[in-house]
């Protein structure tokens, strides 16, 4: 094979897993705001309200906890601007095409360092997968969390540039770094220590003083949000939870104790990345080197090492309160899966000679491995998430027994773009189930219903089933249906993944039997409530009421106190 041919094939292998992302991401999205999504459209009507330039400045960038997202907020109102009303999903894809900036980077490094372009190969199956779902699929986070590191990795790359318009560039980059969320205060004194390692005094006091400046306008009008619940974990435990935040990338791997697989992975990442730092700092010390970018390449790593341990502190102290699982969070995986993606350049860059592709190989066929592991595992996750989603929006937009939006026609009430929902096919349905029990086309519902448990706790009402087996993706399950008097709730139920491994990979079992569900009585209105199950399955929708009720004697949830 020629030259351009093997770089044709090996481009085209590279592009498998971002194709494979890219197409998962599109069938589990939807324009349905998430959480802090919600303050984006109460910023695009305040910005679109401020007078001057000054009151529109303070908007996108006003605090939000305990950030300053104005990166997320500049591309809500440019959506705004450009289509005339805010779509999460677009950005979703802006925030995952800043994850997917990660991987020319990576490209940079090899082939500077001397390596093919097969070496890159590994790179896109380790880094694109569902193991960043919660990123993924939520449009505030996927810019505020992808891009702080990828805008983080870059503001690093380009500072130890010995171009002065790399550095240049760095600065700005950097700025919008802090500007994307507050774990990029950290890019800051990394790259000062970098540029104090490197021995560049006048660029490292340029940086200092302006990142001095970008810290004084960061906490300028800061005030401290509400903070998160005490940890009462002891050092052990808060060492164990540090450990297992370096190696959550291991969490998919298919294993009876996932959590403990995270904790031994992560202690071997750390001992990995404590090693290349200590290299490093010898290399540049002794001044060890032949080629000018072996030292950008170390600089670069060792800065970004920092930035993951540093990371991983910051999350540990902070997060330990909601309990050590938490740690290993789809939300925050990315540091580990970056840490493993440092380790890989360490063991590539040595090798020489004919030995290379041989160990490439084998760790494109380990990534690959990773990739669908993270797939398998995730993908229920996903699935839940989206059913959450299109659930809440079915009960703030129903509030009446008519299944009526309430009208509303004011500006903030056009801010969202409006989005076909797979629920709008069943308002007719639920209507004909409460008046006569029964509606729709599907079968099978009786025996479903019986087999269900549904267990009436003073708060909160439990609902299970051990028997349910359909294996249909996206919308298709469970839901719970309520009916008072004054309106309807639908609340989903819940998969669990399927610990077969033989039925999960020969046969693409991803749930395991049965559904599950807890129903908090304070997302609902007092009153009595009749019980129905809504069985979705691909096209085919049907609702059984039976004769479950239960009674709701108080309201109101406990809200978080936010800033936003």
């Amino acid at each position: 094979m020629s030259k351009g041919g093997l770089t044709l094939f090996v481009s085209l292998i590279i592009l498998i897993p971002v194709f494979i992302y890219f197409g998962a991401w599109d069938y589990y999205a939807i324009n349905i705001p998430k959480w802090d999504d919600h303050a984006l459209k109460a910023f695009i009507v305040e910005y679109a309200q401020a007078g001057t330039w000054q009151q529109k400045l303070k908007a996108i960038f006003k605090q939000h906890n305990e950030h300053r997202i104005a990166l997320t907020r500049f591309f809500s109102w440019l959506d705004f601007a450009v289509f005339g009303s805010l779509n999460y999903r677009h950005l979703m894809i802006v925030g995952n095409l800043l994850l997917l900036c990660v991987i020319p980077l990576w490209h940079v490094l090899l082939k500077n360092n001397k390596k093919p372009l097969f070496a890159l190969v590994p790179i896109p199956f380790i880094w694109l997968t569902l193991a960043f779902e919660e990123n993924m699929y939520w449009g505030m986070a996927s810019i505020q969390n992808f891009g702080v590191v990828t805008l983080g990795l870059w503001t690093i790359y380009l500072c130890v540039q010995p171009k002065p318009l790399l550095f240049a560039l760095s600065v700005l980059v950097g700025g919008l770094t802090v500007a994307t969320s507050g774990n990029g205060l950290l890019i800051l004194p990394i790259c000062a220590v970098l540029l104090f390692i490197s021995g560049d005094r006048k660029r490292m006091t340029i940086w200092s003083v302006l990142s001095l400046t970008a810290i004084f306008g960061y906490f300028w009008t800061y005030t401290k949000p509400e903070t998160n619940p005490d940890s009462k974990a002891s050092l052990f435990q808060l060492a164990k939870g540090y450990m297992a935040f370096l190696g959550s990338f291991a969490e998919s791997i298919p294993v009876k104790d996932h959590f403990g697989a995270c904790v031994f992975m992560g202690v071997i990442l750390f001992l990995v990345a404590v090693s290349i730092a200590s290299t490093i700092l010898f290399r540049i010390s002794k001044k060890k080197y032949t080629v000018k970018f072996e030292r950008i390449t170390d600089l670069f790593c060792l800065g970004t090492i920092m930035l993951i341990l540093a990371t991983g502190l910051i999350v540990v102290y902070g997060r330990a309160g909601f309990g050590m699982e938490g740690l290993i969070t789809s939300r925050f995986k990315i540091y580990s899966v970056l840490l493993l993606m440092v380790a890989y350049l360490y063991v590539v860059i040595p090798i020489r000679g004919s030995f290379l592709s041989p160990y490439i190989t084998a760790i494109v066929f380990l990534a690959v491995i990773f990739n669908v592991f993270s797939y398998h595992y995730h993908l229920v996750d996903a699935s839940n998430k989206r059913k959450m989603l299109t659930t809440s929006q079915f009960n703030w937009t129903y509030v009446n027994k008519e299944l009526k939006p309430v009208v509303d026609t004011s500006f903030a009430a056009r801010v969202v773009s409006k989005t076909p929902v797979f629920y709008d096919k069943w308002l007719p349905f639920i209507a004909i189930a409460d008046r006569q029990s029964y509606a729709g086309n599907s079968r099978v519902l009786t025996e479903l219903y019986a087999s269900t448990k549904f267990d009436k706790k003073q708060n909160a009402l439990v609902v299970d089933n051990t028997s349910y087996k359909s294996q249909r993706l996206q919308d298709s399950g469970i839901y719970i249906l309520l009916s008072s008097d004054k309106r309807f709730y639908v609340f989903p139920t819940l998969r669990s993944r399927n610990t077969n491994r033989k039925e999960l990979f020969l046969k693409q079992y991803y749930f395991a039997p049965g559904f599950h569900a807890e129903i908090p009585f304070s997302e609902m209105e007092k009153g009595e409530y009749k019980v129905a199950i809504i069985r979705q399955q691909g096209d085919e929708t049907g609702i059984l009421f039976q004769q479950d009720k239960i009674s709701v004697h108080s309201s109101g949830q406990n809200k978080v106190k936010v800033n936003w």
